[in-house]
This record gives structure tokens, C-alpha cells and sequence, in this order.
């Protein structure tokens, strides 16, 4: 997991891909404000070798009522636009109970929540770079009643990233 700043987020040596895509977040995070919630293409989009980013607007949830995810193909850009949460990440042991695995969304859901983990406070201007092998669990109340927030997805083959889909194999 990377937290930081977007001002520094091109500092680490992820690849030609994350440079850019790095470029044109902070671009993008400047002008989320005033976007609806939706779609977004960074990079041309997928058909154009870049990446869709997605602007969500909610209430945060209690702990309690938050489940834990995770990806085999994708790294997540955890991006708040406006107001602040907090997100609980603790790396994968491959003991854990899943709940659901969709293959087609590249998302595993686990019944598990271990008190063991990281937690990090996303606020405006930072973000948390989450990867396969790291389960998160986003969205939950810190300060604000409500939260907007950009999610991106990436392929992992777009950055410099070792894959393991099963971490606790090596």
C-alpha cells in the first residue's frame, strides 16, 4: 500500500504508466469537485491504453456494517474529493473466510474483520494506492456526514507491481 499526497505520487518508481496516470489525477482531482457522480476516463480510457475513474458520492459506514475487499488483477486508487473517511487495510494470509468472489468484477468480499490492521484517513490531496494481496475496507465514518470520492482502477499489468494472486503461496 502507498498513502500520500498527489503532489508526490509520482515519486514512486511504478512505471511510465503511473507517471502519467499520476499527472492526470491531480488534473482530475482539481475539476471532481464540480463532476456528478459517474464514469470518468483518465488516459483515453481503457480502449486507449488508460484507466476509468470513478466518482461516488455516500454516507460512510460504521465498521460494523463494512466489509473487507479485495483484487487479484486491479490496484485501487482511493481518492476523497471532498469531506474525509477512514480505511482499514491488513495484508491477506489466505486463511481468511470469503463471502463472495466475482471473477468478471475482480473483487473478493470477506467475512473477516480483523482488528490487526492499518488504518488510514483519507482527506482531500491524498490518496491510498491499495494492492492484490492487500484487502481493504473503504468507506468509513471519520468526521463527515458525507463523502465524494474517486475510485480507480488499475490493471496491474500497467504498473510496476509484482501480481500475486495468492500472497501467502510464496
Amino acid at each position: 500500500m502507498v498513502v500520500d499526497t498527489l503532489e508526490r505520487g509520482a515519486h514512486y518508481p511504478l512505471g511510465r504508466s503511473w507517471l502519467r496516470l499520476c499527472s492526470e489525477l491531480k488534473c482530475f482531482a482539481e475539476r471532481a469537485k464540480d463532476l456528478d457522480e459517474g464514469s470518468y476516463p483518465l488516459g483515453g480510457g481503457p480502449d486507449k491504453g488508460g484507466v476509468m475513474a470513478k466518482i461516488e458520492v455516500y454516507e460512510p459506514r460504521e465498521r460494523e456494517d463494512a466489509f473487507y475487499e479485495s483484487h487479484e488483477r486491479m490496484a485501487d486508487i482511493q481518492l476523497v474529493i471532498s469531506g474525509d473517511e477512514y480505511m482499514d487495510v491488513y495484508p491477506l494470509t489466505g486463511r481468511e473466510a470469503r463471502t463472495l468472489r466475482d471473477m468478471q468484477k475482480d473483487a473478493i468480499v470477506y467475512a473477516d474483520k480483523p482488528e490487526a490492521t492499518t488504518r488510514v484517513h483519507l482527506v482531500p490531496g491524498t490518496f491510498a494506492l491499495v494492492m492484490p494481496g492487500e484487502a481493504h475496507m473503504p468507506c468509513l465514518r471519520a468526521g463527515s456526514e458525507t463523502v465524494k470520492k474517486c475510485v480507480v482502477k488499475i490493471p496491474t499489468d500497467m504498473i510496476l507491481v509484482p501480481l500475486f494472486s495468492e500472497p501467502w503461496a510464496l
